[in-house]
């Protein structure tokens, strides 16, 4: 993966970075800052909420704040990302927090199409700014995304409704914790009945929290996160497929191929061979 962050998020409030994905593979996350990502080639599946978004070249879709996400990029693919930071777009925005920002080509209303392409134009301004770098590239470029960001706000937003969106601080925190907790022992046998003593719940209140807030079972989401280290060590090291599996917490080798191929489109043995 290729990756060039131009700005840093908690400076200047925008943060665009420039994707070369040989597959890859996203687990249900969330952050505070608004996501835009827009394909150069290739294709995306963004799922947000549970709800798939396939992408094409030249299309781009918002990802708004604490949605959780994942993403899944199947075969080589280029994009540019750009997260732009609440707290920060206050100074030119007091009200930002009391809108929302939807767009994606598949909930694209026809009066709207004008203001889609549009942005779209101004997407294909950054990757020749990026490659020629020319004299001022940097703040050219934070300039078009600034441009990008009044569009959306103005055509693309609505008033702020929480319904269907998990903004409740105290379940992130705890969302949070688990995932962190998730992460760090992937590589170990992790039950529900574990996890959950863990954290002073229930087994069945801590398994109907997990899919309710995240979307997913618990643990089709620890197996993801799994794949999701298997397939960068594939990339990254020479170690044997079997041998990663097992290193990264796969105990069952069939339920490990047949969830690799979902997500990734291919064995993990013609990973190297891409």
């Amino acid at each position: 993966m290729i990756y060039e962050p131009l700005f840093e998020l908690e400076k200047t409030g925008i943060n665009i970075a420039y994707h070369t994905e040989k597959g890859r593979y996203s687990p249900p996350h969330w952050h505070s800052a608004i996501e835009l990502i827009y394909v150069l080639n290739g294709t995306a599946t963004i799922s947000i909420e549970g709800k798939d978004y396939r992408l094409v070249a030249g299309e781009f879709i918002v990802v708004d704040s604490n949605r959780i996400h994942e993403a899944q990029c199947a075969r080589v693919s280029m994009m540019v990302v750009i997260h732009y930071s609440r707290a920060i777009m206050k100074n030119y925005m007091t009200k930002i927090d009391e809108y929302r920002i939807y767009c994606s080509r598949q909930a694209l209303k026809k009066e709207k199409l004008d203001e889609y392409l549009e942005i779209c134009g101004l997407l294909k301004r950054l990757p020749p700014l990026y490659v020629t770098c020319p004299l001022g590239y940097r703040l050219q470029s934070q300039a078009v995304a600034m441009e990008v960001l009044f569009e959306l706000v103005n055509h693309f937003s609505t008033a702020a409704d929480s319904t269907g969106l998990v903004n409740d601080d105290t379940i992130l925190e705890r969302l949070a914790e688990i995932t962190a907790y998730i992460e760090e022992h992937h590589r170990e046998k992790i039950t529900l009945e574990d996890i959950a003593s863990n954290f002073y719940l229930s087994r069945e209140y801590f398994s109907r929290f997990f899919r309710q807030n995240m979307g997913v079972t618990f643990s089709r989401y620890v197996n993801q996160v799994r794949l999701m280290h298997i397939y960068h060590d594939l990339c990254s090291t020479g170690e044997g497929v079997m041998e990663l599996a097992e290193k990264h917490g796969f105990a069952n080798y069939k339920l490990f191929n047949r969830m690799f191929q979902e997500i990734y489109g291919c064995k993990p043995s013609d990973v190297r061979k891409r």
